[in-house]
């Protein structure tokens, strides 16, 4: 009588199909990754985004009668140095009191055109472009800031918003704000 021995062990067809079975998991863990990076980079965009938006109307609210002044620079998309000039401080006495107080070296205008300048400065900086207009369907102003792919300008929003609703387009890179 013949004696069979019983296969111990692994088949070589088990193994490849095993190896299959990992890569898959492996390229699924890895596209998995990629579009967590992609959220967290868009994420990082939005607040940023947010934050320059947010900082250009804190200065407006500060200096609310220059708005006007405010709207035409950031429109302009031009950064002239030379309208950096509102550092420093003068001294002035505080009357009644006798102590003295220190005012700003420039009118309301020329310190809108400073925080604009500043404003446009820090937007190029990110890679962002900030303009002001009209809200849609409203009179109030919105601070609208877009980044790469989607171009805007103060006369053209709509690769951000449709300018009929108001409603943001399907994948556009922008941020709206309601202010003023």
């Amino acid at each position: 009588m013949i004696k069979r021995k019983i296969e111990k062990g692994v088949g070589l067809v088990e193994v490849l199909v095993a190896l299959i079975i990992l890569a898959l998991g492996v390229l699924g863990f890895s596209a998995l990754q990629l579009r967590a990076l992609d959220a967290a980079q868009e994420a990082t965009a939005q607040t940023v985004a947010m934050n320059t938006a947010r900082d250009l109307v804190e200065r407006i609210r500060v200096n609310r009668t220059a708005l006007a002044r405010y709207r035409t620079t950031i429109n302009a998309q031009t950064i002239d140095e030379d309208k950096l000039a509102c550092n420093g401080t003068i001294s002035r006495d505080a009357s009644p009191a006798t102590t003295k107080i220190d005012l700003p070296k420039c009118n309301p205008s020329a310190m809108a055109e400073h925080d604009a300048t500043e404003i446009l400065k820090k937007a190029k900086s990110h890679g962002q472009v900030i303009v002001m207009a009209n809200c849609v369907a409203s009179s109030m102003n919105c601070v609208y800031v877009a980044w790469a792919p989607t171009t805007i300008t103060a006369t053209n929003i709509s690769q951000c918003v449709n300018t009929t609703t108001g409603t943001y387009i399907v994948d556009a890179k922008c941020l709206v704000m309601e202010a003023f």
